[in-house]
């Protein structure tokens, strides 16, 4: 699974397009499959009595506005979005059967009735508005992802009108995503400050119900009898926490877990494993190297393409240990693109556009034509889950006269360093993305001054960039759009503020099980109800 940063700062993967399964073990699965059974239905007759899922991470809570790392995947499980995204980036129905955009900035959405929480109540508009409201809150981790939103509604029982401030042409996929699920109203406002904590948790429609956390060791869920999609195909869920991959798979060898939804390395883990476990999926997300621009050598615009020359995509990959699905050209994804657009149409719009092959002799032209012509030395910052990339990297611009020493951070000190004035040159998975193309925007992302915030860690933001942002949400009509990110993709590919690396890939492990329709948006459903036999 790629995570933002190598070690989940974003967590939970999700992007758009066509996908690409490559197996470790080269046979063909049904992860590349799209569901072809109702909404809410499971894909296998297969009953289940008990899965063992593990998770490297800790389960520490399920409020959706504040859950992060592993509990993301597990929240899923039991919360429930109102619509569902297909392979191909299409929106679907699921908790909502009709949705409409009335206007450019106005949204309706139309619930689907009989629909019951756990508590047997059943779900209305206002448990919709009181969940986006919640989510939306400014304390919220998710209150960026609702950022143009003006008024949640309740209509009726069971219509949601949502007014924007402006026209966001990325709204459309908002209600589809991880970070816009629905959960009780009644429930949330009698648990007070205590909602979703381990003692308290919550009451929401999913398939499976929470029944304990312990973030010490995982969490405990039973079947949801009277779910609207059917019986769910498994009774009980038990969620185990393990330190990191390898003693995951060590456990999925011994048989005591069935199955993990995520795994870091695959490679590493499929060995382990005992061979044959790990199914990995190309995503819409690409790792990038990300170059500090407004630190010296580094604001020179030669230096930082010397880089983008040397770097040797086939080496890195290798290195990656399975992450990763394929070599990756722009920091915008063709998979994003082509929500906007045929492939000729992608192809045409991205012709123009600078890219840089490995070619070394073309790197040291460039680096002898900056301001530090005879190279220098700088430090590549990193945990140590990504040290080994790192010293491929440091190597390979080392044949240029570029001295890289790799600097290994615990995973707290690596965070505090992202949020200094003074931004380290680093490597990161981006991760999770929305199937539109402005997800990217958060890697140049501003504040109302025009100066880089959030996960702009590569501090670039010219005003011309930063405004073709902003047209290519007001923009309604795709191809106008697809103009757009093109352009923008012309300015980071004159101005390299970061290197793609290669194109991610999501991973699950198990020697009993398959997950089919693995896509890029596999975690926004309860993604148990795509388990089937092998």
């Amino acid at each position: 699974m790629s995570c933002v940063l190598g070690v989940a700062l974003l967590a939970a993967c999700a992007g758009g397009g066509d996908t690409e399964q490559t197996p470790a073990s080269g046979r063909a699965g049904p992860a590349s499959m799209a569901r072809t059974v109702e909404p809410g239905q499971p894909v296998s007759d297969q009953q289940v009595p008990h899965l063992n899922v593990g998770l490297a991470g800790k389960v520490t809570l399920v409020d959706p506005a504040d859950n992060m790392e592993s509990g993301l995947f597990v929240n899923q499980l039991g919360l429930e979005p109102l619509l569902r995204i297909d392979p191909e980036g299409q929106l679907q129905p699921w908790l909502a059967t009709e949705w409409e955009q009335v206007s450019d900035t106005v949204y309706e959405y139309t619930l689907r009735e009989g629909v019951t929480f756990w508590d047997g109540t059943e779900l209305t508009a206002e448990d919709v508005k009181y969940s986006w409201d919640h989510l939306r809150a400014p304390e919220s981790r998710r209150a960026n992802y609702f950022a143009t939103v003006d008024t949640v509604e309740a209509v009726d029982p069971y219509t949601v009108r949502v007014t924007l401030t402006q026209p966001d042409a990325s709204w459309q996929y908002t209600p589809a995503m991880w970070y816009s699920v629905i959960f009780q109203k009644t429930f949330a406002e009698e648990a007070g400050d205590s909602f979703g904590q381990p003692g308290t948790l919550l009451v929401a429609t999913g398939p499976w119900k929470f029944d304990s956390v312990n973030p010490a060791t995982g969490m405990e869920l039973s079947a949801h009898e009277d779910y609207w999609g059917g019986k769910p195909p498994v009774d009980r869920i038990s969620i185990k926490a393990f330190a990191d991959d390898n003693s995951m798979a060590l456990a999925l060898r011994a048989g005591e877990i069935d199955i993990t939804p995520t795994v870091a390395g695959p490679t590493g883990f499929d060995a382990a494993a005992g061979g044959n476990s790990v199914t990995t999926v190309q995503t819409c997300a690409n790792t990038l190297l990300s170059i500090p621009t407004q630190s010296e050598p580094w604001t020179d615009v030669h230096v930082r393409r010397a880089v983008a020359y040397a770097i040797n995509q086939d080496d890195i990959i290798a290195a990656a240990q399975g992450a990763a699905a394929g070599p990756a050209e722009h920091l915008i994804s063709d998979q994003l693109l082509r929500t906007l657009g045929s492939d000729e149409e992608v192809d045409a719009a991205l012709d123009r556009v600078r890219t840089y092959a490995f070619d070394v002799e073309a790197a040291e032209g460039e680096l002898a034509q900056s301001s530090v012509p005879d190279g220098f030395a700088y430090d590549l910052t990193v945990t140590a889950t990504s040290a080994p990339m790192a010293e491929v990297i440091a190597a390979q611009l080392g044949e240029i006269g570029i001295d890289l020493t790799v600097a290994v951070l615990p995973d707290t000190a690596y965070y505090a360093a992202l949020g200094e004035d003074e931004k380290p040159l680093t490597f990161f998975q981006t991760g999770p993305c929305s199937p539109d193309p402005s997800w990217a925007a958060l890697f140049m992302d501003t504040d109302a001054a025009g100066q880089p915030v959030g996960l702009n860690f590569a501090e670039y933001a010219p005003p011309e960039v930063t405004q073709l942002l902003a047209d290519g949400l007001l923009e309604q009509d795709p191809k106008e759009r697809l103009g757009i990110y093109a352009e923008v993709l012309g300015h980071l590919g004159e101005d390299v503020p970061y290197v793609p690396l290669y194109a991610e890939g999501n991973t699950y492990g198990s020697t009993e099980y398959d997950l089919v329709e693995f896509s890029s948006f596999w975690s926004n459903l309860p993604w148990v109800l795509s388990l089937v036999p092998k």
